[in-house]
């Protein structure tokens, strides 16, 4: 059991080592946005290296990471390897995701307290300090043990599967915190824009439908209409955001299956789709995270990847990376406003939804009608 010393080093390890690591890298030969991919990749390894109860590594961290991150870029030679202390390798059953699923659609605090508790190892005395404004006077491991039995009664030998189940969970966990930390970094350095004259700003014409101001008469009915609708809503219960946007989701198809790559990246990318293909979407999230800023679609995929494992907050940030001019900017569209629905923001799922039904060329502008006519 560890105090969560670990946990609060890895985030200022990221800052501290991240130069001298992508100066390795470069001299390595690796592009920086493939980099900083396995950098954090590594880290993750080095945290769970460092909090091994039978064998924690106390070596130094730089070697240790980029021996690491050599196998990730696929310069792999074992004698680099940091003997037993390499990074265990998850694949999840069919079982394994659907619990994954259920566990990242579980209550935050009963998530929290299971990733805490069970990846990151804490004691019960650091559990205790962490939800010490809790008020339910309930003992901290009593708490733990009902979450897991809440988790594990929905689907069977749900214990065997929680370890491997709870690693990827914990690895996702850490990968976009430190993606935050990046993203932070990124911003804190980036130099401010120069002042654009006011004649010079251009808004793009793009969802901007032509309306007219209501009379004060119109606004009242429309509040007093708005009402109604939210108590026949109450009353009679109509499908759900979160509902609806579970039934209007299908997976974005493979590119490929209808037209054959036509360059070795391509190539490499319809390699990884094919776990994609099969409905391994966690496989298929961790073959195209290194991949993330290599080809336009890559975020588009691990956006759906990560809808379809129950994660709607983690796909609205990739469908939000996809490039708003190329090619996969309307499935991203579509895909966005069903994570904004499973994350609970509605109204921006309803605008954005409302903005592609109105684009009579948009591919999915029947759909977020019909979605629209049902919500």
């Amino acid at each position: 059991m560890q105090d969560g010393h670990f946990l609060t080093q890895l985030i200022q390890h990221y800052s501290d080592y991240r130069e001298e690591y992508l100066m390795w890298a470069k001299e390595d030969g690796h592009a920086r946005a493939e980099a900083l991919v396995n950098y954090r990749r590594a880290l993750v390894a080095w945290y769970e290296a460092s909090i091994d109860e039978d064998d924690p590594y106390r070596g130094e961290l730089l070697p240790y990471v980029t021996a690491i991150a050599r196998v990730y870029f696929g310069k792999d030679n074992p004698t680099d390897r940091p003997i037993g202390h390499f990074p265990r390798t998850v694949k999840l059953s069919v079982e394994g995701q659907e619990l994954l699923r259920r566990f990242q659609g579980s209550g935050t605090e009963c998530r929290e307290l299971l990733l805490l508790a069970d990846y990151h190892r804490l004691s019960d005395a650091a559990l205790s300090r962490a939800f010490s404004g809790d008020e339910t006077g309930e003992p901290i491991a009593d708490r733990v043990l009902h979450c897991r039995a809440d988790l594990e009664q929905q689907i069977s030998d749900a214990s065997l599967l929680w370890p491997d189940v709870v690693t990827v969970a914990g690895r996702l966990d850490l990968i976009e915190t430190l993606e935050r930390e990046e993203s932070r970094r990124t911003e804190l350095s980036a130099p401010a824009p120069p002042p654009t004259a006011a004649s010079e700003v251009k808004l793009s014409p793009r969802y901007r439908p032509s309306l007219s101001l209501p009379a004060p008469g119109m606004v009242v009915a429309a509040v007093v209409f708005g009402i109604f609708l939210w108590l026949m809503y109450d009353t009679f219960g109509q499908q759900t955001p979160d509902e609806l946007y579970t039934e209007y989701f299908t997976p974005y198809p493979n590119v490929f299956t209808d037209v054959p790559p036509e360059t070795e990246g391509e190539s490499d990318l319809q390699r990884i789709l094919y776990d994609y293909d099969r409905g391994d979407y966690h496989t298929a999230y961790e073959e195209l995270l290194p991949t993330a800023d290599a080809y336009p679609a890559a975020p588009l995929y691990l956006g759906v990847s990560a809808l379809a494992l129950g994660d709607p907050a983690r796909a609205r940030e990739w469908f939000e990376r996809v490039d708003p001019l190329g090619p996969y900017a309307d499935a991203a569209e579509w895909y966005r406003a069903l994570a904004l629905m499973g994350t609970g923001d509605t109204g921006t799922a309803r605008v954005q939804l409302e903005a592609i039904g109105m684009q009579a060329g948009h591919p999915y502008a029947s759909a977020a009608r019909n979605l629209l006519r049902e919500w």
